[in-house]
């Protein structure tokens, strides 16, 4: 047992203080932590920052109001009045004497509060139901659910803070020329994106993903990093959402288990050696066992 321990003491895959990679894995984990956490994160904001507090914020949820249309999940996808021209065009007739401009913050600001609710909103359009229904046949057959495309055509406050800490990573590399790292923690967003429906952090990680192949001249290593970074963000997903308990320990686990794989990815001959050397004392323990059962 002595030497079992000793070998777990000495088991290293260089994970240590100087590595490149872990702290770009744990930004696509806090980037990529949707979910039932991101769940639990949008709930908080909505509760804490969507009120409704005049009769601006009355005219916009007019409609709703009076058929609830979409219920309180679709609704602002398919009430026509919380897209950006939606909502100008409700609060028009609030009072008489606004100017264009005051009507359009009044509507932007109740856009804004609306945004940390938990189904969000999509400042661009919207969908009557009839569309959202004959859009939601068509994916179906291809297994996307209508509540992921509705989550898909609208964003909120979680997903909008995932998509600026990943901007933000993106343009620190692209200014550093570090494309590789860039292309790294581009793919692992890109992976988010499409697995939880970011419609913020999509265009943002396909954008510097297209940027450092572009501007690399090893296009080759890109793509190679690119594969990387989609690996160990996918362990940290897969992981983080099957432990259950406090959010904390799901991204703890998923982050040790994301920076394992990335390094048995980057040095698989030595992942492997320690391996063995890991698993040779517990193979020997095991046969004496066995042995002294069979005597």
């Amino acid at each position: 047992m002595d030497k079992i321990r000793k070998k777990l003491r000495d088991f290293d895959l260089d994970l240590k203080a100087k590595d490149k990679a872990s702290p770009f894995i744990a930004v696509q984990g806090v980037i990529g932590e949707q979910g039932q956490r991101g769940h639990e994160l949008a709930q908080w904001l909505a509760d804490t920052f969507n009120k409704n507090f005049d009769d601006y914020d009355r005219a916009v949820d007019a409609i709703f109001n009076q058929n609830h249309i979409g219920g309180s999940a679709y609704h602002h996808l398919l009430d026509g009045q919380h897209s950006v021209w939606g909502a100008f065009k409700s609060v028009q007739d609030v009072k008489i004497d606004d100017s264009w401009a005051q009507e359009l913050g009044q509507a932007t600001e109740h856009l804004l509060r609306d945004t940390a609710s938990v189904s969000g909103i999509n400042p661009f359009f919207t969908l009557s139901p009839e569309q959202f229904d004959s859009i939601g046949s068509l994916v179906s057959n291809i297994g996307i659910s209508r509540a992921f495309l509705a989550d898909a055509l609208t964003i909120n406050g979680a997903e909008l803070l995932g998509g600026s800490l990943a901007l933000l990573s993106c343009i620190i590399l692209g200014k550093k020329v570090e494309y590789e790292r860039l292309s790294y923690i581009s793919s692992g967003c890109l992976l988010s994106s499409l697995v939880y429906a970011n419609p913020a952090l999509m265009p943002i990680a396909a954008g510097s993903m297209v940027y450092a192949i572009y501007k690399s001249k090893n296009k080759k290593e890109i793509l190679v990093q690119a594969g990387r970074g989609s690996i160990a963000s996918g362990s940290f997903f897969l992981v983080s959402q099957l432990i259950g308990g406090p959010a904390w320990i799901g991204c703890v686990a998923g982050f040790l288990t994301a920076v394992a794989v990335a390094k048995v990815i980057e040095k698989p001959d030595k992942a492997f050696e320690y391996t063995q050397r890991l698993i040779q004392p517990a193979k020997s323990i095991y046969k004496k066992v066995a042995y002294t059962l069979s005597a």
